[in-house]
């Protein structure tokens, strides 16, 4: 592997960097110590690089035992190699139970009530910003076929019922998920990452609502995080060597 300063750049993110390798079909994500919310706060979370690289190489590679497709290749350390795919540019979250935040959009739910049946969002993210849409506005802006929307919130689903009950064994009831999805020769499957960012969780021993991303600063982030890691992985968490897995 090239050192580190010699790689090229692909893209710098608000969580990775991801640096192109010569194998085209993968790339190399490298955590950063910061996460950034929304483009309007930054939480710098203890020890993230290496406990995003692990939970990441063991959430994926769980997913897969499920034929759930992702773009996880490897770990090495506190690096992350992936297949580079095609991105679509937009986020699906599944609801379970009304989180705090989606309470407030909508009064017509109280905070941490059950949801009759999954409602599933779409968050269109472009270099024109971002915004709610349905099919009809993914299919005009030709960002995916009408078979490709099925396959996308199938996998969600699945993705969805997968974590649900990882979580429980965990002591966790999953609210929400988050993901994203991209192309990698012609197969959609799930990309970007599965981590304590990007869902929200009620601690069943306490029944708080755990968001990392709603965390009100870096202190509360970083307790969250490792409160999640130290459940998933909690060999690694006293410092034992996180287990190996490849897809």
């Amino acid at each position: 592997m090239a050192k580190k300063e010699k790689r090229l750049i692909l893209s710098r993110g608000s969580s990775k960097v991801l640096y192109l390798l010569p194998q085209d079909d993968l790339l190399l994500a490298e955590f950063r110590p910061e996460l950034g919310v929304d483009g309007k706060k930054v939480l710098k979370i203890k020890d993230r690089p290496k406990i995003a690289a692990e939970l990441q190489a063991f959430i994926f590679a769980y997913l897969e035992t499920y034929q759930i497709p992702t773009h996880f290749f490897s770990q090495t350390g506190s690096e992350l190699f992936i297949k580079r795919l095609n991105v679509i540019p937009v986020e699906v979250t599944v609801r379970n139970i009304a989180s705090q935040s989606f309470a407030k959009r909508f009064k017509h739910f109280k905070a941490k009530q059950q949801l009759d049946f999954p409602v599933f969002e779409h968050l269109l993210k472009d270099e024109n910003g971002e915004q709610f849409v349905n099919e009809s506005y993914l299919y005009a802006l030709q960002c995916v076929t009408p078979d490709e929307f099925r396959t996308m919130n199938r996998l969600a689903s699945k993705v969805d019922a997968v974590m649900k009950s990882f979580m429980e064994r965990r002591g966790f009831t999953l609210v929400d998920i988050t993901m994203k999805f991209g192309k990698y020769k012609g197969v959609i499957m799930l990309g970007d990452e599965i981590s304590p960012e990007n869902m929200t969780v009620i601690d069943n021993a306490t029944g708080e609502e755990i968001s990392v991303s709603a965390s009100r600063d870096s202190r509360e982030a970083s307790k969250y995080y490792q409160l999640v890691y130290s459940r998933i992985l909690p060999s690694a968490s006293r410092g034992a060597a996180a287990p190996k897995r490849k897809a």
